[in-house]
């Protein structure tokens, strides 16, 4: 997706490496807990260190949904990270 792109390629021209990205769009860890992650994106920073500050900050000035993840938790993270993007719908499956 276009947004997602930008928002990578600003995070490359501020800290001068690829953002670490650890999912973009569903992955087999999303679906195994249920959700759908389509059109999300999720990266692997501390939301508290300079490069988690920033990408919120980032994030909050072009009025981007973000979620920050700042440890494990049950059943929703499986660790620190910035999900960007809506909240990432559960999947509904028919009988």
């Amino acid at each position: 997706e276009g947004v997602l792109k930008t928002i990578e390629d600003a995070y490359a021209k501020r800290f001068g490496r690829l953002m670490p990205v650890s999912a973009k769009g569903a992955t087999a860890v999303h679906r195994s807990l249920g959700f759908d992650h389509r059109g999300r994106m999720d990266v692997a920073v501390n939301p508290d260190q300079a490069e988690g500050v920033w990408l919120r900050q980032y994030l909050e000035s072009r009025g981007i949904p973000y979620f920050a993840f700042r440890a494990a938790v049950r059943g929703k993270a499986t660790g620190a990270h910035i999900h960007i993007g809506p909240p990432s719908n559960r999947i509904r499956y028919a009988d």
